[in-house]
């Protein structure tokens, strides 16, 4: 499906191949979210676990010029309660252009239309302001904030201290690095108000 700026299309093997080719973050709170490099066999094992289980989905990104800009994943999907967690990352190359609110309203329409689903949830870093506010421009509610170890502890203890000197939402505590995360959702409902009410901004 079609965007302003994006297109969402069901994830392929080779789109894999060209996320090891991606940018990457400098900043080290967002060193996790870097694709790592991947021998063919990895490459192969990470696509597998993103799209063959039953509770995963995953979905290509691309801009309109056809070129792989992100994924969108689902994960723990319930299919009785209809409702499933959120994971999206972009090329570092493409990030602050729009694409992010562009993508995720497109998705939030398959999500609720063509999936037929009733509620999606995601995490994110107290930290990552631009995400929520991504977040928050598509409808998303915060509904709880909890804090707790940093997703990336495999870094050294340097930066760690780094880390905690240069962002306020960071502690140490027996040498792990501690933050805070929000938890949001949108409803089918909300997802609706959130359409009537873009829409009717456009046509005033």
């Amino acid at each position: 499906m079609m965007g302003d700026k994006t297109k969402i299309r069901k994830l392929e093997r080779k789109d894999v191949d060209k996320m090891i080719e991606w940018g990457k973050h400098d900043e080290p709170i967002f060193y996790h979210y870097n694709f790592p490099y991947l021998s063919e066999k990895e490459r192969d094992l990470w696509f597998k676990i993103k799209t063959k289980k039953f509770t995963k989905k995953c979905f290509a990104i691309e801009n309109l010029n056809g070129e792989l800009i992100g994924y969108i994943s689902l994960r723990n999907i319930k299919f009785f309660k209809r409702e499933s967690e959120l994971g999206i990352v972009f090329n570092p190359d493409v990030i602050n252009k729009g694409y992010g609110t562009d993508a995720l309203n497109k998705f939030l329409d398959i999500y609720f239309t063509k999936e037929k689903m009733k509620t999606l949830f995601l995490k994110v870093g107290k930290f990552n302001k631009r995400a929520i506010r991504c977040y928050e421009k598509c409808g998303f509610e915060i509904i709880n904030e909890v804090y707790e170890e940093f997703e990336e502890q495999g870094l050294s203890e340097e930066i760690k201290k780094e880390i905690v000197e240069k962002y306020k939402d960071f502690d140490l505590k027996d040498n792990k690095l501690m933050t805070t995360y929000y938890y949001m959702k949108i409803t089918k409902e909300k997802y609706i108000i959130h359409k009537n009410n873009l829409e009717l901004l456009i046509t005033l």
